[in-house]
């Protein structure tokens, strides 16, 4: 029954098209489609990767899921649902295509889904005595934090043969009893009549095709002659996990407040990697403190060696030392924190007699460096800056809050939501700000959710009127939808207990869902109470109710009309002395959305039409 009752809420992920819940809920999508996570940094100019692929062939998905590697359909990238991963970065694969739609609109429907097929590679040119000394290995986990496959799910590789057939040279199936807390490691060779000049393997799953179900991860790809059915072990420190680190409860923070605040307030810079070799290795690590420019700001830690030495196969957290404050920025913007493995790794390098032979498209130290970004601007956040799921509730008038606490009183402009789903583009949504969730709201701004544009993360909510705020408030929104409204969830820091949720039966503090919202609140440290953020956007729309008539007067560029199913209509209009007027004569009644695009943005007006 539990396992059936997590089907049917999953399922709301593919397809939002629910609009009568059987009862109202606050719970968690995903994972969320991604190709690409952490913040890398470039090394040197001969670690770049090579512009042709050939053997060896290796990637630990550190930098994404790369082109230049892998045909991808499907699979993406993630950082967090892997558990103990044997290096930052791993392939998903579910039932959700490239665009984190369902394959199947039908809950029962199996069959194949994700594909990641590695780009042509010419393995004509082996010698001879080489070739029975081909092996493909790979590390493989079942759900992770994600959903266990069935028993009858399964994750296959394949070749290529000459023939142009593809062959299924492995498969694992699913099932409850597979180990989701660790990663296994598989070695396959890839035999002397399987080679020609255009040879392929690819991974695919096979499962549920109606949402993000029956996952598998998938990590440290590697392809190379000269191995053997034992050679498992690698001469690389691979970091696990992106940076972390945290002022007090936050992972940005408002500029203005930071120089007076930021004091005795620092965390920690966290880390961890793993020694992938079968021998002991001693090493150091860096943490360190940078500007956008790359310019060092601190050096937390320096050159440090990790004490005991790090023994064969061990994996351990890396912390830095404690610090009090960093350098007071002249300017907002962001800052980066750095963590860097100090262990002599380099390019794959093969002896042979008399030979030394590097091999550049395998470095080494790709996944020895990773840094983090914190915002220092005018908003407070939660999160580390990155959804990887996504939470919601679904009840028309239910409401989802979040609680900030300001060290002083500020007012605030805006506010910030990732709203994730594509398909909740100009939805109509109240942004509500409360002092206290028992008494009236400060503050209700009606707004329609806007696509996002290309590298978007967040969509920017502008408030027409200041709020002062001080101590603990909290910001959210009203939704007018029985639909689940995704809001990007970032589970790599849990601060589940400061959102509350209102589905009808009064708020609740959420105890379920585990990660921080995607809900920032941006601030400034002065202003006027109730002041006007847009003098010029002083728009006006009335009557409301109206009968026939609607006037729109205000500085405006252009208008859209839409009616309740979101559908664009024309209706007929005249040019008065302060804006235009739009006849509703021959419409139905009902409520209508006006959507008024001004210099500083869109503003949206929900109109009843009355007979």
């Amino acid at each position: 029954m539990k396992r059936i009752r997590l089907l049917q809420i999953l399922l709301l992920l593919a397809f939002w098209s629910l609009s009568s819940p059987i009862y109202a809920q606050f719970i968690t999508f995903g994972p969320i489609h991604r190709t690409s996570g952490a913040l890398l940094l470039e090394k040197s100019p001969e670690a770049r990767q090579a512009t042709t692929v050939t053997i060896p062939f290796w990637d630990d998905f550190s930098k994404g899921i790369q082109s230049n590697k892998w045909i991808a359909k499907g699979a993406s990238y993630t950082e967090t649902i892997g558990n103990k991963a044997p290096s930052l970065g791993m392939a998903l694969f579910n039932g959700v295509d490239e665009l984190g739609r369902a394959y199947s609109i039908q809950q029962k429907d199996q069959g194949e889904s994700d594909y990641l097929t590695s780009v042509p590679l010419d393995l004509s040119g082996i010698d001879l005595p080489l070739k029975t000394s081909l092996y493909l290995s790979f590390y493989w986990q079942a759900g992770g934090k994600a959903e266990v496959p069935d028993s009858n799910d399964r994750l296959t590789l394949q070749v290529l043969t000459p023939a142009g057939s593809w062959l299924t040279v492995w498969e694992k199936r699913g099932g409850e009893t597979l180990d989701r807390t660790r990663f296994a490691q598989v070695i396959i060779p890839i035999l002397p009549e399987w080679q020609h000049g255009n040879f392929q393997f690819r991974f695919f799953s096979n499962g549920r095709q109606s949402g993000p179900f029956d996952s598998w991860l998938l990590d440290y790809v590697y392809l190379n002659s000269r191995r053997t059915g034992t050679d498992l072990s690698y001469p690389d420190r691979a970091l696990t996990l992106p940076t972390t680190v945290r002022l007090g409860d936050f992972g940005a923070y408002p500029w203005e407040l930071f120089q007076k605040h930021q004091k005795g307030t620092w965390s920690t810079v966290k880390s961890e990697f793993q020694n992938l070799e079968n021998r002991f290795k001693a090493m150091e690590y860096s943490v360190t403190l940078r500007d956008s420019s790359g310019t060092n700001l601190l050096p937390i830690n320096s050159t440090t060696p990790f004490n005991p030495v790090p023994n064969a196969l061990e994996r351990r957290s890396i912390v830095s030392r404690t610090f009090t404050e960093i350098p007071f920025p002249s300017k907002p913007g962001d800052v980066f924190f750095e963590t860097a493995l100090i262990t002599g790794d380099g390019f794959l390098t093969v002896i042979n007699g008399t030979d030394t032979t590097r091999f550049t498209q395998v470095d080494f130290r790709d996944n020895d460096r990773v840094s983090t970004r914190f915002s220092l601007r005018d908003y407070f956040a939660y999160d580390q800056g990155t959804a990887d799921y996504t939470a919601g509730i679904n009840q028309r008038s239910g409401q989802v809050a979040v609680a900030y606490k300001t060290p002083e009183p500020v007012f605030l402009t805006g506010i910030s939501i990732d709203f994730n789903n594509a398909r909740q583009v100009d939805q109509v949504l109240d942004l509500v700000i409360w002092s206290s969730l028992d008494k009236k709201p400060l503050y209700t701004q009606e707004v329609v959710i806007p696509a996002k544009t290309s590298g978007q993360d967040l969509q920017y909510f502008p408030l027409k009127e200041t709020v002062p705020v001080s101590g603990t408030f909290y910001v959210g929104f009203t939704q007018f939808t029985n639909d689940f409204l995704q809001v990007g969830l970032d589970k790599s820091q849990n601060f589940g207990d400061r959102i509350h949720y209102n589905v009808g039966g009064g708020w609740v503090q959420n105890k379920d869902v585990t990660g921080a919202l995607l809900i920032r609140p941006h601030v400034r440290v002065s202003g006027k109470a109730g002041g006007n953020l847009d003098p010029e956007n002083t728009l006006k729309v009335y009557p409301n109710p109206a009968i026939e008539e609607v006037r729109v007067e205000g500085n405006f560029t252009s208008l859209q009309v839409l009616d309740s199913f979101g559908r664009e209509i024309t209706l007929p209009r005249r040019t008065g002395n302060t804006g235009e007027v739009l006849n509703f004569r021959d419409q139905h009644p009902g409520l209508y959305l006006i959507k008024v695009v001004h210099a500083l943005g869109i503003s949206s007006f929900r109109i009843l039409v009355k007979k």
